[in-house]
């Protein structure tokens, strides 16, 4: 690896336990309303983007099946 390379690899393994940690914290402090907001606008995004399927998924999920036969 380069020198380069190397400084990033170390700098991130230093700064990891780091970030979890705040994430961690972050995480915990989170109040049950404020976490269950965004939950709610997370999925309101992710339906608006790619609307459900009307069909139940059955035949996709056949199709998936006899590739693994």
């Amino acid at each position: 690896m380069t020198k380069e390379l190397n400084t990033f690899v170390a700098a991130w393994r230093e700064a990891s336990p780091i970030l979890e940690a705040m994430r961690d914290e972050e995480l915990r402090s989170t109040p049950l309303p404020v976490a269950m907001a965004q939950l709610s606008s997370m999925i309101d995004s992710a339906v608006f983007l790619k609307p459900l399927s009307d069909s139940s998924g059955l035949v996709e999920m056949q199709r998936i099946f006899a590739k693994l036969r």
